[in-house]
């Protein structure tokens, strides 16, 4: 989980991953952070600076492979077994420590080796390769008019997945934006059949791709945005 909190808050890319970033994501103590950081440098898993925490190669390697299991254990879930995707999320953490590499394999061929989890977010091959990605930006910075689609989700909260299935709004999705409120007020949405306002919070949480452009753009590999 340390390997896997580092890599995603350095994909993340707002703050660097440091001692206190990772007590804050993980609910940890500072002391058990230092603890477990101090372990795993001499692992050579990760390298420390005064500023920051990077993962070395070995622990990215290490990272992504649990990326990859999780990812095809939501495709699982929702593709097969029919669990509402913004649930299989916390369902997939369970199961992502358990699977084995060689199950890990045989799912992602029983599979047709999906390219993507039901978020949109990109899965790992076994090398720890990730599939090409298209360009994405926030649908927060989307102008008044303009078409996109959506191509990934943020996940990991289960209330914003929920509200995302209600309104419809999921990859894949083609959407027009309406109207954009001054002063960091709400995107009007429509989807064709219907139209609702999203806040810029929520919005930030959605990448699109299409004719919006935005210099915020978030197709960082890992899709960890």
């Amino acid at each position: 989980m340390y390997l896997l909190t580092i890599y995603r808050l350095t994909q993340e890319g707002a703050v660097p991953a440091s001692n206190v970033r990772l007590a804050e994501r993980l609910g940890v103590s500072k002391v058990s952070v230092t603890e477990m950081v101090r372990k795993l440098q001499e692992k050579g898993l990760i390298q420390k600076t005064r500023r920051a925490i990077a993962l070395s190669r070995e622990g990215e390697r290490i990272a992504l492979n649990v990326i990859r299991k999780h990812r095809l254990a939501e495709r699982l879930l929702v593709d097969r077994l029919g669990i509402p995707w913004a649930h299989a999320y916390d369902q997939a953490c369970k199961l992502e420590h358990i699977l084995s590499d060689e199950v890990a394999d045989a799912l992602e061929k029983f599979l047709g080796h999906p390219a993507t989890c039901p978020h949109g977010q990109p899965i790992p091959d076994q090398h720890g390769c990730l599939p090409p990605q298209r360009e994405a930006w926030p649908l927060s910075s989307v102008k008044a008019g303009e078409r996109v689609t959506i191509e990934q989700v943020k996940e990991g909260s289960v209330e914003l997945l929920n509200y995302l299935v209600e309104v419809g709004l999921r990859p894949g999705q083609e959407i027009t934006v309406e109207q954009v409120a001054p002063f960091d007020g709400p995107l009007l949405i429509s989807t064709g059949e219907r139209s609702f306002p999203l806040s810029r919070e929520v919005a930030g949480k959605v990448a699109v791709s299409g004719s919006g452009r935005s210099d915020g753009r978030i197709g960082r590999p890992g899709g960890a945005f």
